[in-house]
C-alpha cells in the first residue's frame, strides 16, 4: 500500500514539475509584444513615407491604434539605436518604436502622426508615459 501510494505522489510531482517547466511559462508570456514582420511592413508608420498630406498621417495613426499596432516614431540616424528600456516601455504602454533610417518620411508628417500616438497615450496613460518615452522621439518636446 505504502509503496502504491509513493508512485501516486511521484506522478503527481512529475506532472506539476512538467507543468511549471512547460505549460506555465508558455501561459504567463506567450503574449510577447513582438511583432510580425508582415504587421510592420502593412503598418502606417511604414506607409507614411508615401504620405501626401497630414490628414493621410492623422489617418495612418488613427488606423494603427485601431489595429493595435500605434508606434512612435523616432529621429532617424544612420544606425538604428535601441535602448535595453525599449521593449519594457512598449510593452508597457502597447505602443512600439519605429527607427526608419535615414530614409524616413518628411518629419511634418512623422510630427503630426506621433501628435496623435501622444494623444492616444495621454488618454489611455495619463501624462506618465512621457518621463519615461525615448526622447529621440520626433515631436515630443514641442
Amino acid at each position: 500500500m505504502r509503496t502504491l501510494w509513493a508512485i501516486f505522489i511521484g506522478q503527481m510531482r512529475t506532472t506539476k514539475i512538467i507543468f511549471g517547466l512547460l505549460i506555465f511559462p508558455l501561459l504567463s508570456f506567450g503574449q510577447s509584444g513582438k511583432l510580425t514582420d508582415e504587421q510592420i511592413n502593412k503598418s502606417g508608420a511604414v506607409k507614411l513615407l508615401f504620405a501626401d498630406s497630414l490628414g493621410q498621417a492623422i489617418s495612418l495613426a488613427k488606423e494603427d491604434i485601431s489595429n493595435g499596432t500605434p508606434f512612435l516614431l523616432l529621429q532617424s540616424v544612420l544606425s538604428p539605436v535601441v535602448y535595453a528600456t525599449d521593449e519594457k516601455f512598449e510593452n508597457k504602454y502597447k505602443v512600439y518604436y519605429y527607427e526608419s533610417g535615414c530614409t524616413g518620411p518628411r518629419e511634418k508628417f512623422a510630427t503630426e502622426y506621433n501628435k496623435v500616438i501622444f494623444e492616444h497615450l495621454t488618454d489611455h496613460f495619463g501624462r506618465k508615459w512621457k518621463k519615461e518615452a525615448r526622447k529621440d522621439v520626433i515631436g515630443l518636446r514641442d
